[in-house]
């Protein structure tokens, strides 16, 4: 019984090699046309031979036309070789500078200390008078020059200068201390 598995596998292999042998050129540049690559194309002839010696008696007499089976397997192997190729480019760390590796957002620490500078800042603001504050917002969330600022709060445009450098002194000596 083994020596009939055996000589099947044998004639398998051997109709297979003579049908790839037979039609060698036609299927290299059908492949080479899939692949664009002589190379590629005689890997996957190869790797076709491999896959169709491996069928199995039953599945051999599945196929109808082994001209046919023969292409469209050398066919899905060379789309696979494709999109493994593909996807092998996706990532090419051998050609990535460093620079494009680095990872600009901030640490969990970086975020912690300006969460921290932040709430500083904001409990310095809070010992301001409502002035100081209210010409704060005016001139830092909403875009107004110091000229309109002082118009707004009816006050000369050097107390608002003024105002405005006592706040940032407030503002450095929290976060300093």
């Amino acid at each position: 019984m083994s020596e009939v598995v055996s000589s099947n596998c044998v004639a398998k292999r051997d109709h297979w090699a003579w049908l790839i042998q037979t039609q060698r050129e036609k299927m290299i540049a059908y492949l080479t046309s899939i692949l664009h690559c002589h190379y590629l194309a005689e890997d996957a002839l190869q790797e076709t031979f491999i896959r169709l010696s491996n069928l199995s008696i039953e599945q051999l007499k599945e196929v109808e036309n082994p001209s046919a089976y023969c292409y469209q397997t050398a066919r899905n192997i060379a789309i696979d070789m494709l999109r493994k190729r593909t996807r092998e480019s996706w990532v090419d760390l051998d050609n990535t500078s460093p620079c494009q590796c680095i990872d600009n957002q901030p640490s969990a620490e970086d975020s912690l200390i300006e969460q921290n500078l932040n709430r500083r800042i904001m409990q310095a603001v809070t010992t301001l008078s409502s002035r100081h504050q209210t010409i704060l917002s005016l001139y830092k969330w909403g875009d107004y020059k110091q000229k309109d600022i002082a118009q707004i709060c009816a006050i000369s445009p050097t107390l608002v200068n003024f105002i405005l450098q006592e706040v940032v002194s407030t503002c450095q000596n929290a976060l300093t201390h």
